[in-house]
């Protein structure tokens, strides 16, 4: 886990930030996965590259110019916690497993495998995601189970 600096754009209710690529097959489908599994509806998801999926990214010095040949994050899911901070990669999928009653016990688990296998694994998945998946041209809150929280404006 890295712990960075509490959230400064906004806080919606003390809710989960999950920044998911929104042109991905695989992140559509993990969204619509998730949403009916978080009860207490603590997770709001958010675009990586929308306005304020930019704009979380650049107050936790993780946004990278396009020019600059970085896979992270920008590859990668990412969990904010506004009071621990954020997770990247296989930590962030194990905590926001945590998060879901149906799934704790899998991301407790998870938790135990060491973070250089789990990300291996991840990567693997990442890079091969659009090819097993597909892609979308954008992610569209029409596209969301209703009552998801979704947002992409600051």
């Amino acid at each position: 886990m890295t712990e960075k600096q509490p959230l400064k754009s906004q806080e919606v209710s003390g809710k989960k930030w999950i920044l998911f690529d929104g042109s991905c097959g695989l992140c559509h489908w993990s969204v619509r996965f998730i949403t009916p599994k978080d009860l207490n509806k603590s997770c709001c998801f958010v675009p990586l590259n929308s306005p304020l999926g930019i704009q979380l990214l650049k107050e936790r010095g993780l946004y990278f110019p396009k020019d600059i040949n970085a896979t992270l994050p920008l590859n990668s899911v990412i969990l904010i916690d506004p009071i621990k901070g954020y997770y990247i990669k296989s930590e962030a999928v194990i905590q926001i497993l945590k998060l879901l009653p149906s799934w704790h016990f899998i991301g407790v688990l998870m938790q135990y495998i060491p973070s250089k296998i789990s990300d291996f694994f991840y990567d693997y998945i990442a890079k091969n995601r659009t090819k097993w998946f597909g892609t979308k041209l954008s992610c569209k809150r029409s596209d969301l189970p209703k009552n998801t929280c979704f947002k992409t404006e600051i």
